[in-house]
């Protein structure tokens, strides 16, 4: 029992120790293959870290291309949009430029024609304040004259009713001469026939006293004529003076004011249009 039993315990023992040994084989075994393993994952891992740090140098490289064509094209549109500001700031001071020209072109155009219109205005006044004037002196002038005229008119009337009364006293009186000198005539022819007296001496007494009477008649005649005359002269004298008065005062009347010619107003003045292009024309006269 012994001996089977120190064989069976040897026979374990090698067993033990073939399998120890195999496990150790194994164990090396699996830990070269683990070694080559990691070394593999390690070169694999190199492998992949030099591939990710080559992809992210292109990477980087990339986007740094990409930021210098962003950097570029945002340098361009920078500076396009600099050249357009700096064209549409031109264009709006030249713009601003023109439109100044043209406003200032058409103030003293404006100004000008002001000016004028105001100096044209001034001398139409001036023209019809000396044409109311010049009327109403003329109407003053008339109306003195035709004043004078009436008096002159009522004084000649005045003469030629005086010396009418002188006129008609005149006849009055050689009318009573004459009746005088006819009563006398008769009475003395009474009293001469009535003295009985005959002979050639009456005829001549009779004929003396109508020569006396035929004489006092003449006179009396000729007295109203003379009175009649100067009468007729004072008349005369008295219109002629009235004319000459009238005259006097007419000539003191002046023509009558023609209408005034008054000058034109300017015309509307031509101002300088901002959308012509012919700007030669346009500032021309500045």
């Amino acid at each position: 029992m012994c001996v089977i039993s120190g064989a069976v315990a040897g026979a374990a023992l090698a067993n033990a120790t073939l399998a120890i040994g195999a496990i150790t084989t194994a164990t090396s075994v699996g830990m070269q293959m683990y070694s080559a393993q990691q070394q593999a994952a390690q070169a694999q891992a190199s492998m992949n870290m030099q591939a990710q740090q080559q992809q992210q140098q292109a990477e980087m490289q990339r986007q740094q291309v990409q930021m210098q064509q962003r950097q570029q094209r945002q340098a361009q549109l920078q500076n396009q949009q600099q050249q357009q500001q700096a064209l549409a700031l031109q264009q709006s001071q030249a713009s601003a430029s023109y439109n100044l020209q043209i406003a200032q072109s058409n103030a003293q155009i404006a100004n000008q024609y002001q000016q004028q219109r105001q100096m044209v205005e001034a001398e139409r006044r001036n023209i019809q304040l000396k044409y109311s004037a010049d009327r109403l002196a003329y109407q003053r002038q008339t109306e003195t004259a035709d004043k004078q005229v009436k008096y002159n008119n009522d004084a000649a009337n005045e003469v030629y009713k005086r010396e009418q009364t002188k006129m008609t006293e005149a006849k009055r009186k050689a009318a009573f001469a004459r009746q005088n000198a006819m009563a006398r005539a008769i009475g003395a022819r009474g009293a001469i026939l009535s003295a009985g007296r005959t002979g050639q001496s009456v005829g001549l007494l009779l004929n003396d006293a109508e020569r006396q009477a035929g004489f006092e008649q003449a006179q009396a005649d000729a007295t109203l004529q003379g009175q009649l005359e100067m009468a007729q002269i004072g008349m005369d004298q008295g219109f002629l003076q009235s004319q000459s008065a009238n005259n006097q005062a007419m000539s003191n009347v002046g023509m009558f004011p023609a209408a005034p010619y008054m000058p034109a107003f300017p015309g509307i003045p031509n101002f300088v249009d901002p959308f012509s292009n012919n700007q030669e024309q346009a500032f021309g006269a500045a």
